[in-house]
């Protein structure tokens, strides 16, 4: 597998560092670790530090020192890639291949595209950002030629062997440092106020903010995971990478950190009775943050959430932060221009529709009053809520079609094998409500496992990060028929996405127009209390965090999302369809919302007025990252 030296029962073991500079790849090729992984100076999700990351000529210099030394190493082109930047990872890869590192860590489909496209014979690693937490994401990227998935930080070590014992696929696991609250990939709280993603390497971690709930303020910041007294459990689950985390620490504080590590593993490989479990004081020295097994051993709670250390949201370099408490940019309504905005194309519009999102049969027969085209029903609405029946769902089918309206049913953005075994077992015993449906709306790239073989029209959900039109085009390889683009995109890039079927293979985009978007998805009960919803205040927001029927948790904005205003410049653009994202809207809130829609998409030259003349019910409209 490996060809390296440590070894568990035949299976090679491997121990990975990080490095954030070529000094400190140097120092770690002297470490006790197997391989090491680096970052250039653009695409990989460690790009908000200055004299950070290596150049090209460091890149290579690195993957020859490693060479010499007997060690691996891998290069991060893990960032979501923006339209302006196909052509600069295109030529990057060029290099890349002269380079020939020994594997590439990618989170964006068009990475994976390109380098089948160019036939690279460099292995690529799913990045943690692909949020791979069961068997059907594993096989589907196994389809696209991963060899290795870094695994979500949510999956523990029970559900880590239930995975090893159904694939091939080397599957690494965090083992040490900094982590995130939030599952991978699903975070757009950075974005959102500031227009610095988290997905592309760029996050202001507004999440270390204090925030004040219903006791003491506290960040939505984790503790470091350290599992330095469980390597064994890792083993025997049947992880492989053991992947230290801290591109952005210093030499003198990750090189020491790594050989501990391997000198614990080398202690258990040569004796694994008497050392299947270190000593935690080993990892005193090392702590910047209180520590935490994080979700190894199942769902750690609140104990989780980190209440001291450098868990305040400060560069290590210049203890400044890296933001302070912001409120969401609103829209100035009164500074809108009234009719065409600079730049729109004159004449005539194309007739535009809009879908509507929702979480209960309720909402969507509400919305049914004013003939959206499509209508996206939920499984994870929002606590008490519960989904929809078999009989609820049937029912509803017959009522759109009724009326002219597509019924797609909007799967989860994450789904463990039990939940996804109700689903399949759902439209094996009731074949009529598959036929029913119109669609179905996945949330992550392993749904096309059991979604393609359906038969059925599938649209790629915002939660899958689609981020230009060669990741739109890869999806629509796979049986997509329809996508929503990354709620991350700035409008510029929006606008330049191509919008129709005939530019984007047989894939039609759908922007969300108007809403409450999750800006966090997370496991975490931050609250403590198992409350279906409760508020945060930051001091200059107050946001709301709410339950979904799964026990998963949304932190939402405080503001309405809204492109409204920009109608007529995505209409000059291409768009026809667009989404309304309504999960969070009371039934009596949607009239007036959908009234004004179905106005504006009438006249899209005067949807900076009729929003204006609309009464927000979340206290402002947001531009979101489509301000930046």
């Amino acid at each position: 597998m490996f060809g390296m030296q440590r070894q568990w029962n035949n299976r090679s073991l491997e121990l990975l560092a990080p490095a954030g500079t070529f000094d400190i790849f140097r120092q770690i090729c002297d470490s006790a670790c197997d391989a090491v992984y680096c970052g250039g100076q653009s695409l990989n999700m460690r790009m908000i530090r200055k004299g950070y990351n290596l150049s090209n000529e460091e890149l290579k210099q690195a993957v020859e020192l490693a060479r010499e030394k007997g060690k691996r190493t891998y290069i991060t082109v893990n960032s979501l890639l923006d339209p302006a930047e196909l052509n600069q990872a295109d030529e990057y890869l060029d290099l890349l291949q002269e380079i020939s590192p020994d594997a590439l860590i990618v989170q964006d489909p068009a990475v994976i595209a390109m380098a089948k496209e160019k036939g690279m014979s460099i292995p690529l690693h799913g990045s943690v950002m692909m949020n791979v937490h069961n068997p059907d994401m594993i096989r589907r990227l196994e389809r696209w030629g991963i060899s290795r998935v870094v695994l979500s930080r949510e999956m523990s070590l029970d559900q880590v062997r239930t995975l090893s014992l159904q694939t091939d696929m080397e599957l690494e696991y965090f083992t040490h440092g900094d982590m995130c609250a939030v599952h991978g990939s699903q975070c757009l709280y950075s974005s959102y106020l500031f227009g610095m993603s988290s997905n592309r390497g760029r996050c202001l971690k507004p999440c270390r903010w204090p925030f004040s709930g219903a006791s003491e303020p506290f960040p939505l910041a984790v503790k470091d995971l350290s599992l330095y007294s469980h390597l064994s459990d890792m083993i025997l689950a049947g992880i492989c990478s053991f992947k230290i985390e801290g591109r952005m620490r210093a030499a003198d504080f990750i090189v020491p950190l790594i050989n501990r590590y391997g000198e614990a593993l080398d202690r258990f490989l040569d004796d694994p009775v008497a050392h299947a479990h270190a000593e935690r004081t080993a990892m005193e020295p090392f702590k910047k943050r209180d520590y935490s097994t994080a979700y190894a051993f199942g769902r750690p709670g609140q104990a989780n959430i980190n209440r001291r250390g450098e868990g305040s949201g400060k560069f290590y370099s210049t203890g400044k932060m890296f933001s302070t408490p912001t409120r969401e940019s609103r829209h100035s309504l009164d500074d809108e221009p009234a009719g065409s905005p600079p730049g729109a194309a004159a004449g005539p519009h194309a007739d535009l529709i809009f879908s509507v999102k929702v979480g209960s049969v309720e909402q969507a027969l509400r919305a049914l009053d004013f003939a959206p085209y499509r209508i996206y029903l939920s499984v994870e609405p929002f606590a008490p809520e519960i989904p929809a029946s078999r009989k609820e769902l049937s029912e509803l089918a017959s009522g759109c079609h009724e009326k002219g309206t597509e019924l797609f049913l909007a799967l989860p953005r994450m789904t463990g094998e039990g939940q996804k075994e109700l689903f399949e077992t759902l439209f094996a015993s009731h074949p009529a409500l598959k036929g029913a449906l119109d669609g179905l709306m996945i949330g992550h790239a392993g749904q096309f496992e059991w979604t393609a073989a359906s038969g059925m029209n599938i649209h790629c959900d915002s939660s899958m990060n689609l981020y230009n039109s060669r990741a739109a085009a890869f999806m629509a390889a796979q049986g997509a028929s329809g996508w929503t683009p990354s709620l991350e995109l700035p409008f510029d890039s929006l606008l330049a996405l191509p919008a129709g079927r005939k530019t984007a293979g047989s894939m039609e985009a759908e922007p969300v127009l108007h809403g409450v978007p999750t800006l966090m998805y997370m496991d975490h009960d931050v609250s403590g209390t198992g409350a279906d919803e409760f508020v945060l205040d930051t001091g200059e927001s107050s946001l709301r965090i709410r339950k979904d029927a799964w026990e998963r948790y949304h932190l939402l904005p405080e503001t309405e999302y809204s492109l409204l205003p920009r109608l007529e410049e995505l209409s000059a653009a291409g768009y026809s369809r667009f989404r309304l994202d309504l999960q969070d809207y009371g039934v009596d809130e949607m009239g007036p919302l959908l009234a004004a829609v179905n106005q504006a998409l009438d006249k899209p030259e005067q949807g900076a007025e009729i929003l204006k003349n609309l009464k927000s019910v979340r206290g402002g409209y947001s531009y979101g990252a489509q301000k930046f």
